[in-house]
């Protein structure tokens, strides 16, 4: 069987944000000392723009664990300087204040004769990987695997148990943008956190249509805390296939066409895999394989499957990538009787700002018949 598919790349929008802050500075400077306060922004509430199709739960964007990796910027190159963290101890503690927006406002002291130098501070949340050694150049760090490493079988659920969260990644920017501080009296600067992983949804709104099983091949084992500068290529090798998320059950019953005025039912399994970006070709690409059912007149009469491979359907042929911290929406059938029992599907990329296509995957040849 062969299927077409449609994909669109989108960017994630994060609102402007204001970096002053009126909470009191922790710990607060002596006399000897200056203070660097952080807003630290979390892809969730206000702070992103959603659409219905991108509403979160708190699994998605908490910080259960939080490190800060201060470098220092010479011209001999970028050396770790020290690391601080939420729930640490003494002078490398972080505290940390929520915000009403879902982000946090703390701030670390640096001694007065730092005046003038230059840091750059790197942020990873909710992983446990080692750490890097002091003295360290962060580019011996900025393609560090994240802790998890996905095996066959394993489902979404695992990247974001209670307690644990989904790893995410920020870089400290000032004022005018730039990840290189320069140290004085009062800097702040902002932090946007960012996921490690995208997210695949599966959405049907055929009329009769069950759902029967969903499996995603050729997932990475794992994927780098901080974007590379190119986006992996994974061998098969390396790759399995995952399982459903276990707490996005499949529905037991078809799907049935409503009245005129309603419509037609909508069946949405959110969260249905997380996977680490990658790469993607002709003859090595992640894969959602879908196998469903066809009822006629409330009676079961077809089975059938679709594959969703990611790949454009502009005529190019071209396989793009899956990118970090991005949604995935495939959409089964649009809202008409499938023909013969094919079901007809639509990959559609969010930005979290919901970005319609209305181009099909179709099925070329005869789907698996039973």
């Amino acid at each position: 069987m062969k299927s077409s598919y449609l994909f669109l790349p989108v960017l994630l929008l994060a609102a402007s944000c204001d970096s002053s802050t009126d909470h009191a500075l922790q710990p607060a400077p002596d006399a000897d000392s200056n203070s660097v306060t952080f807003t630290l922004r979390t892809p969730a509430r206000e702070n992103v723009v959603y659409s219905r199709d991108g509403i979160h739960e708190s699994d998605e964007y908490a910080i259960n664990t939080l490190a800060l990796y201060e470098y220092e910027v010479t011209e001999e190159g970028t050396v770790l300087n020290r690391i601080m963290k939420k729930d640490g101890n003494g002078k490398n503690a972080l505290d940390m204040t929520e915000n009403s927006d879902g982000g946090y406002t703390f701030s670390i002291v640096v001694p007065a004769d730092n005046d003038g130098r230059k840091y750059s501070y790197k942020f990873v949340a909710n992983d446990l990987t080692a750490d890097p050694a002091i003295g360290s150049a962060f580019t011996d760090f900025s393609d560090t695997n994240a802790a998890f490493v996905l095996t066959d079988g394993l489902s979404a659920d695992v990247f974001c148990t209670e307690g644990k969260g989904i790893a995410m990644t920020g870089v400290a920017k000032d004022s005018s943008g730039s990840e290189i501080i320069t140290m004085a009296k009062g800097v702040k600067c902002e932090v946007i956190l960012t996921r490690i992983v995208s997210r695949i949804d599966i959405r049907y709104q055929t009329p009769n249509l069950k759902v029967t099983s969903v499996t995603l091949s050729g997932a990475p084992s794992t994927g780098t805390l901080f974007p590379a500068s190119e986006i992996p290529v994974y061998q098969p090798a390396a790759c399995h296939t995952l399982a459903l998320n276990t707490n996005t059950p499949l529905p037991e019953k078809f799907l049935s066409k409503l009245t005129e005025e309603s419509g037609i039912e909508t069946f949405e399994m959110k969260k249905a895999f997380y996977i680490y970006e990658r790469q993607n070709s002709a003859d090595n690409s992640l894969n959602v394989h879908i196998e469903y059912s066809v009822a006629a007149n409330g009676l079961e009469d077809y089975k059938g499957y679709v594959d969703v491979p990611f790949c454009k359907t502009d005529g190019s042929g071209e396989y793009v990538a899956a990118v970090r911290n991005h949604l995935y929406t495939i959409v089964l059938g649009n809202g008409k009787d499938p023909i013969s029992g094919k079901v007809t599907a639509t990959l559609k990329v969010s930005d979290w700002n919901g970005v319609d296509i209305d181009e099909p995957l179709t099925d070329d040849d005869d789907p698996v018949k039973e």
